[in-house]
């Protein structure tokens, strides 16, 4: 079957049909994923049989992989595999509880010296309701912006650190305290600019999380926390956003350049949500 890129509806996002990640992409094919995750952001392979192997050939050939910095995740044999779910003894869900619309936007490993360049997730179970992931277009929210604010945010450099991460994630477990687990190093903080350029194409995207973002250099915290408030309000707004409906078998790569992610809430006493999420390390300058 030849491959084909089918543009979704929205701003970002495209299906892709006649892959099989159980064989390691050749160059032709390589060239293709590139060229269409810089042009929709989001790309979406369906019906996907991977071994853990396979999906770590699979993305290697895409570029240099970063394990994640929460050494309890790692799959266990395949420490480039992210195990992101409610299965194991401590689960690692990112998703607020049911009802809140809190969610944990983000864009992978801002908060670490080489942040990640593009990411896949594949569903290895999913839950009958709720679950979802959320991805917004950081392309189309600073071209929206107006032209006042987009010559101030281009001086602007923000703060990131794990620390607001677990902060959200005590918040999420309620009374119960939060058990980060084992944790390779990170930087107490890490700070890059909130406008940032693709390397590729030179196009302006806003670079933040809602969470992992704490500050605004030289800013007071108060005036950083409420503007990361009401920036996550500005770029996450439907018109940027693409709701994926996960499917058993769904492998969803996308550029941590350009999208901000979120998980939806879900029922994590009652029912189980397994992914096997790879990351590629950034190999360009922020």
């Amino acid at each position: 079957m030849a491959v084909a890129v089918a543009h979704l509806a929205g701003v970002i996002g495209a299906t892709v049909t006649g892959v099989d990640m159980r064989q390691v992409p050749d160059a032709a094919l390589i060239d293709t994923i590139e060229t269409a995750l810089e042009r929709h952001g989001v790309l979406i392979f369906p019906e996907q049989v991977m071994s853990p192997a396979e999906q770590v050939a699979f993305s290697a050939a895409l570029g240099p992989l970063e394990p994640t910095g929460n050494i309890d995740a790692r799959l266990d044999g395949h420490p480039e595999i992210f195990v992101v779910g409610n299965t194991g003894a401590r689960p690692v869900t990112f998703a607020p509880q049911a009802g809140s619309e809190d969610l944990e936007w983000h864009t992978d490993h801002i908060h670490r010296e080489v942040p990640a360049r593009a990411s896949m997730l594949y569903a290895k179970e999913i839950p009958p309701d709720g679950g979802d992931t959320l991805f917004a277009c950081m392309y189309s929210a600073y071209d929206a912006l107006s032209a006042e604010d987009k010559a101030s945010y281009e001086t602007l450099n923000a703060v990131h650190s794990v620390s607001g991460l677990r902060a959200y994630l005590q918040q999420q477990s309620g009374d119960k305290p939060y058990d980060a687990g084992r944790q390779a190093p990170v930087p107490d903080a890490v700070t890059w600019p909130l406008v940032r350029h693709h390397p590729v194409t030179g196009r302006k995207a806003l670079y933040f999380g809602a969470k992992v973002t704490v500050g605004i250099e030289g800013w007071p915290l108060d005036k950083a926390l409420a503007f990361v408030a009401g920036l996550t309000a500005h770029a996450t707004q439907d018109a940027f956003v693409y709701r994926h409906v996960w499917r058993v078998g769904d492998a969803v790569l996308w550029d941590n350049r350009r999208a901000l992610h979120a998980a939806t809430p879900f029922d994590l006493d009652s029912h189980r949500r397994l992914m096997h999420r790879t990351t590629l390390r950034e190999i360009h300058p922020v």
